[in-house]
């Protein structure tokens, strides 16, 4: 069962560290996605229960208004949306945060790059394709077991893939982040050839990352991976993955680049 709860606000935009992005915008805390390789937890350290990732949400009281004054005050940079957190997770879909969010940052001129696993972003592309904005939605298998092992409250890969299509469709420009790629798990030659057949029908950059196991995720990634499954992760190489990833990439004509 979700529980939903509310926290203060002190501020919108947080500066980022994050390659290509000047700041982020995280309109909430958790994540009803409840993806089991998730690093956020080790990253919040105790704001949301590690354990209970995927059942506890904060939402930010007043981040709106915050976000309007931080608009004034600092100079113009490309703002994350999001990077803690999917900006359009179920809850999303009633309090409309995120959407009031994209048309305020749309109105200030500031570039933008949304990143989710949701098809509710389609909502949205009415004030995506008015302004500075890119889109990229995570896809990091095209089997749906993949997601409902890893991934259990998040939508389905095809849903997403249709969600990329029809933003690429309206000339919005987009990406795939494929990622975190699991050995022997979701980097064998059809998932390349099938989520590269996707970015190449919507003419989408791919950006690619490894799994990195941290301590508050190894609990939960324990649930569906065994010891030896883990041990064989850490000590395992994706180089001739990337390789060929990379080399398809070539071949199709795709922007192919290393997440981090």
């Amino acid at each position: 069962m979700i529980e939903i709860k509310r926290i203060s606000c002190k501020s919108a935009l947080s500066r980022s560290r994050l390659p290509g992005l000047t700041y982020t915008f995280n309109p909430y805390v958790g994540c009803q996605h409840g993806c089991l390789y998730c690093y956020v937890p080790d990253v919040l350290r105790g704001r949301v229960s590690s354990s209970e990732w995927g059942r506890d949400v904060l939402v930010k009281e007043g981040i709106l208004e915050r976000l309007c004054t931080d608009l004034v005050r600092l100079p113009p940079g490309v703002v994350g949306v999001s990077t803690v957190t999917d900006p359009y997770q179920p809850i999303e879909r009633s309090l409309g945060i995120t959407r009031e969010a994209l048309s305020i940052l749309r109105d200030a001129g500031f570039p933008v790059s949304v990143q989710t696993k949701s098809p509710l972003v389609t909502r949205d592309l009415d004030i995506i394709k008015g302004g500075n904005f890119e889109l990229g939605m995570t896809i990091t298998s095209m089997d749906d077991g993949f997601r409902r092992r890893f991934e259990p409250g998040a939508p389905p890969p095809e849903e997403r893939a249709h969600a990329l299509e029809e933003a690429s469709s309206k000339g919005i420009r987009t990406w795939i982040f494929y990622g975190p790629i699991i050995p022997r798990v979701n980097d064998s030659p059809e998932e390349i050839e099938s989520i590269t057949g996707l970015a190449q029908r919507t003419k989408s950059r791919i950006l690619y990352d490894r799994l990195n196991i941290k301590p508050m995720m190894l609990a939960r990634i324990g649930r569906v991976l065994s010891v030896e499954d883990i041990h064989s992760i850490r000590r395992g190489t994706l180089e001739v993955t990337f390789r060929r990833l990379e080399a398809v990439c070539k071949r199709l004509g795709i922007r192919c680049d290393p997440a981090f």
